[in-house]
């Protein structure tokens, strides 16, 4: 068993086993996750606990530009995120994909204790990707009105004209709803190389509101 699968299953005594015999931490399966990803996603916070006291990098990130902190914020796992962000890990990284940072993560599946957590360390509410949505659009969209509601009751914007998309748009995914809140605006041409997070030329701030 890699180390990576038995970082998956939770499986503590054979994570224990390889690292002692000499297995790298860090190491990286075709897909670009490594296990503190994996444990982190599945939400074996022991496995994650060890890991990262083992050296685990909190912060390597996947070919599709996730952490281990967006995995856990995606599925709400609380003990999990406040393990990597005790760690150090960075509660505004984003996705190479779309600009997605944990906290639009736990609000589109409307884990709100989750975004209790990240806001508290720091997470900025208000910032958009690259389709211009923010963590409670993103909320609405999804049809999470507690996570919505939570977000608003936060300083929450980008709140769009309506909260059901499916009525005159059907299934359409590709339905993108206006928002309400001014929100900083940007040319889409920086968003066109594929290492997104590490675009240079577009800094932190410009998500931000104003």
């Amino acid at each position: 068993m890699t180390l990576i699968r038995a970082s998956s299953k939770g499986d503590l005594s054979a994570v224990k086993k390889l690292i002692n015999e000499g297995t790298d931490v860090n190491e990286c399966d075709n897909n670009g996750r490594t296990a503190l990803i994996e444990a982190a996603w599945a939400g074996h916070a022991d496995v994650v606990k060890l890991l990262l006291d083992k050296g685990a990098n909190v912060d390597t990130a996947d070919n599709s530009g996730y952490t281990a902190l967006m995995r856990a914020s995606e599925e709400g796992i609380v003990p999990v995120i406040n393990l990597l962000i005790q760690k150090g890990a960075n509660v505004n990284t984003r996705g190479k994909v779309r600009g997605t940072t944990p906290l639009m993560l736990a609000a589109e599946q409307g884990h709100v204790k989750a975004m209790e957590v990240l806001l508290d360390k720091g997470a900025k509410i208000n910032a958009i990707d690259q389709y211009e949505e923010t963590a409670l659009a993103r909320a609405y969209r999804t049809n999470q009105t507690k996570a919505a509601e939570f977000l608003e009751s936060k300083g929450g914007r980008g709140k769009p004209e309506r909260s059901s998309f499916t009525s005159s748009h059907g299934s359409d995914k590709d339905f993108r709803p206006v928002t309400k809140a001014s929100v900083p605006q940007w040319s889409a041409a920086a968003f066109e190389s594929s290492d997104f997070e590490e675009e240079s030329s577009i800094s932190d701030e410009s998500y931000d509101d104003e």
